[in-house]
């Protein structure tokens, strides 16, 4: 009985068009629609006609100066009923000149904004105008955005794209901090920012700037994800590898990780690096302990369990900027992919890729070997944004490098099967 109410208060939920999810009884509950990019309290007020300062009450937060949050639903009056519009502010020209360049009369302007007139400041308030579009409050200069995950999850790459007012313009960004890598070619741009697995989430800010515009914020929900716990205990060789050590090949190879090439090199979605694979051993974000000590770690890559000797293929075109024997990492192939997107291949027994040279997906990197701090024959495969781990199966899965390249208008092929 329990399982047939809970059908049908489901099927009595649909999402509208403009991203809002109803009740057919809109008796027993108000509508509700989940947040994107731009949809601020003020552009929300305009599109569905309501006083801001409603909304804030029907969606009650300790700080009544945080719009809403990207990736989570709020709650709409049961009233509200969506228009088309656009939202302009005053930094993208003022209501006068923006009545000029849309052919409207100032005056006509003042009447649809509520003003007694056109020629009064109008002190940064936004101005709604007439059109087909879905009225949103995007960073000024910018006529589209999409994020690639709402709400995000940590401990991934996280993809923003869109359009803006000029070609070639200079965008920057940064989510809580962490900095975003952007390409653009035309007016169009895609940019990319990573969140390491210790990223704590929550609702941070993302705050972006399009020239010499005004800064914008807009808070990016984040879920929480689950991690897998492992306890490795190392011997011999390995085990004499201490943090000292580790923690100065890091410090050399940050200096390779942090550079930024500013256009993609890729050209196709990223392959698996190895075929012959016996199984995964460890996944990406995994919680480690060494010898019995604390959890202070976590794995930064996935670990593909072969037979040494197996080959070892480049994912995606790219520079090899890093092929040599490594202390702790053993044998090493670097890749520079472009747009601060690095991958890793570790502890190979043969390296065959050189510095400097220019590899295309299915190129052989190396051999599958046991060298540096590792317990048996495997590959380590890790992929990095902007000098952050991030998760490669999960920028496989979401097809990242294809919807990154769509965003600039840019082809992508579908990756190839590893041979």
């Amino acid at each position: 009985m329990r399982f047939c109410l809970l059908i049908l208060l489901l099927g009595s939920l649909f999402v509208i068009s403009d991203g809002r999810v109803a009740a057919q009884d809109t008796a027993s509950q108000p509508p509700a629609m989940v947040v994107q990019p731009g949809d601020t309290w003020a552009a929300l007020a305009l599109r569905f006609s309501v006083d801001a300062a409603e909304l804030q009450q029907l969606n009650s937060h300790m700080n009544r100066r945080r719009e809403p949050t990207i990736g989570r639903a709020i709650t709409l009056p049961p009233d509200a009923n969506s228009r088309p519009g656009l939202l302009i502010r005053s930094g993208d020209g003022g209501l006068v000149q923006t009545a000029a360049a849309n052919r409207l009369s100032p005056w006509t302007m003042a009447a649809l904004n509520g003003l007694a007139s056109p020629y009064r400041p109008s002190f940064h308030r936004p101005l709604y105008l007439p059109a087909d579009d879905l009225i949103r409050d995007l960073p000024p200069g910018m006529t589209s955005l999409e994020l690639s995950m709402m709400p995000a999850v940590t401990g991934q790459a996280l993809g923003l794209r869109g359009t803006t007012r000029t070609e070639q313009p200079t965008i920057t960004a940064q989510l809580d901090g962490l900095p975003i890598a952007f390409a653009t070619t035309g007016n169009r741009f895609a940019g990319v920012v990573g969140t390491g697995a210790f990223y704590t989430g929550g609702e941070p800010e993302l705050v972006m700037r399009v020239g010499d515009n005004p800064a914008w914020s807009q808070p990016w929900a984040f879920d929480e994800r689950e991690w897998e716990y492992q306890e490795l205990t190392l011997t011999g060789e390995a085990a004499q590898i201490d943090q000292q050590a580790r923690d100065e090949e890091r410090a050399r190879l940050r200096e390779l990780w942090t550079k930024i090439t500013p256009a993609p090199l890729w050209d196709a979605a990223f392959q698996t690096p190895i075929a012959d694979v016996l199984q995964v051993t460890a996944n990406y974000g995994a919680r480690r302990s060494y010898n019995g000590g604390p959890y202070l770690s976590y794995h930064e890559g996935v670990d593909f369990s072969a037979y040494g000797g197996t080959p070892v293929f480049a994912p995606a075109a790219g520079t090899v900027v890093l092929a040599e024997p490594l202390y702790v990492r053993g044998g090493a192939v670097i890749i520079d992919h472009g747009l601060g997107i690095y991958s890793g291949y570790y502890h190979l027994s043969a390296v065959h890729a050189t510095a400097g040279q220019t590899v295309r997906p299915g190129d052989l990197l190396g051999e599958v070997g046991t060298t540096g701090l590792s317990t048996g024959n495997h590959l380590h495969w890790d992929l990095l944004s902007n000098g952050i781990w991030v998760d490669a199966a999960a920028w496989q899965a979401q097809d990242l490098a294809c919807w990154l390249l769509a965003g600039l208008g840019a082809e992508c092929s579908p990756a190839a099967a590893t041979e």
